[in-house]
């Protein structure tokens, strides 16, 4: 079923605010901006997001990988969406991750990370896309301009060489940034063409021999329209934001998905999650903030498979990766969204709240959504890279990656579902969804 005039409330800005961003030369000047390297082609108009084979089972397929030629024809994932509200109306944004078929495969540790792209929607199902990077167009032409927005760097000496995922964007205002207005952030993973060998406990089949772009690092871009963007080079000397950890620490293999949340004040979190080789699974760590380019590590904070209540046979047990934290306004807690790896390497969707957002997070015992069980399903393979979006009467939408065959692959599609009405619940937050059924794209 469908949604109809949904009314968004959490990271949902007034639309106005967002078109009031213009160029601000002080971005540059200030914190040492680099415009990305972002080839020009010549680019058919934006087009409806397609679908999956037809002879697929589609329901929840919101947008599926891209043509053959297209910059994410390989594989799509790690939706990140936001809803701007008008006087009237909506305008839904879509950045996600995509893979050419010329780039290099992580699909074990990172699945379709390469390049980062933008889809728009009036109503956030129907998505228009590009094939090609974007153009730059502003004024009436920019909802039609989609694509491609950031591409590995071709800087050497940088962090994100290789290939890119973004995690996380959203509008912040700082006062270090000198531009009158909210701007647009970017945090995103990047990793370069180091060659490093994966810990031999670690559930992934290049382990032991040296893969390139594995060691992954946090990054962060911003933009004044959110489809023009330019890289911020952070304290570390590859430019990102921090370090991996050191020998022995928890997370000295790579930071992966760095999304971050605005708790208050001089109070950003950046929650990111590892391969910890002590303890043999992945782990989710923090690291706080008081402006959002200096950063203090906190360590792990959530490891779902130490729970009591978690077994050999949890949809847990190998921890937790790719994940979206959300404040639950109505219970006045944290909600966590996470990629959920169970011992096979099956991946499903975990939920878990905590009431401060730090500590003590609680594990819901069972996924809220699992891989379909139907036969030629487009999302039977697995499902993951959850991105949580707020709804009215304490409705929620779940974005989601997913793939068609289950072990190491791309994401192939991006889908969603939504929370079910009197649905199963837990610590008041919805613990049920189902995906949604009708059309992919107009």
């Amino acid at each position: 079923s469908d949604i109809g005039d949904p009314h968004c409330r959490i990271n949902m800005l007034q639309f106005r605010s967002a078109c009031a961003i213009r160029h601000s030369p002080s971005l540059h000047s200030r914190y040492g901006l680099r415009c990305p390297s972002i080839k020009q082609h010549t680019r058919p108009h934006a087009v409806a997001a397609s679908g999956a084979a037809t002879d697929a089972i589609t329901d929840g397929l919101i947008l599926s990988h891209g043509k053959a030629g297209s910059w994410d024809e390989v594989g799509v994932g790690s939706p990140v969406v936001r809803c701007f509200i008008g006087d009237n109306e909506q305008r839904w944004f879509m950045w996600y991750t995509g893979r050419g078929a010329e780039a290099p495969s992580l699909d074990g540790v990172t699945p379709s990370s390469g390049s980062i792209g933008v889809a728009y929607s009036n109503n956030g199902v129907e998505w228009q896309r590009g094939s090609t990077f974007i153009e730059g167009a502003r004024g009436e032409a920019a909802s039609q301009d989609v694509g491609a927005v950031l591409e590995p760097n071709k800087d050497w000496w940088t962090f994100d060489t290789c290939h890119m995922q973004v995690s996380d964007v959203q509008i912040l205002s700082n006062s270090s940034v000198n531009s009158g207005v909210g701007v647009f952030w970017m945090f995103y993973s990047g990793g370069d063409f180091e060659a490093l060998a994966a810990p031999p406990n670690m559930p992934f089949s290049l382990k032991g021999t040296p893969c390139e772009g594995l060691r992954m690092r946090p990054g962060l871009a911003m933009s004044q329209d959110g489809r023009n963007w330019a890289r911020i080079e952070g304290d570390h000397h590859t430019g990102a934001l921090f370090d991996v950890g050191g020998e022995g620490e928890w997370d000295e293999l790579f930071i992966g998905a760095p999304q971050v949340v605005a708790a208050g004040p001089r109070d950003m979190r950046m929650y990111y999650h590892s391969w910890d080789a002590r303890r043999g699974r992945y782990v989710v760590g923090l690291a706080t903030s008081p402006d959002g380019f200096r950063w203090s590590k906190q360590g792990v904070v959530f490891d779902p498979a130490a729970s009591s209540a978690a077994g050999s046979g949890a949809h847990d047990a190998l921890g937790a990766t790719f994940r979206h934290v959300v404040r639950d306004v109505d219970n006045k807690q944290f909600l966590m969204f996470y990629e959920a790896v169970a011992a096979d390497g099956s991946s499903s969707i975990g939920l878990a709240v905590s009431k401060d957002g730090r500590r003590d997070w609680r594990r819901c015992p069972t996924p809220v959504l699992s891989a379909s069980s139907s036969p030629g399903a487009w999302d039977q393979g697995g499902v993951g890279a959850p991105c949580a979006v707020a709804m009215s009467a304490g409705k929620w939408r779940l974005y989601y990656a997913a793939k068609q065959r289950p072990g190491e692959g791309p994401w192939t599609g991006i889908g969603l579902a939504l929370s079910v009405d009197g649905g199963s619940t837990f610590e008041g937050a919805p613990s049920q969804y189902k995906r949604r059924t009708g059309p992919a794209g107009k």
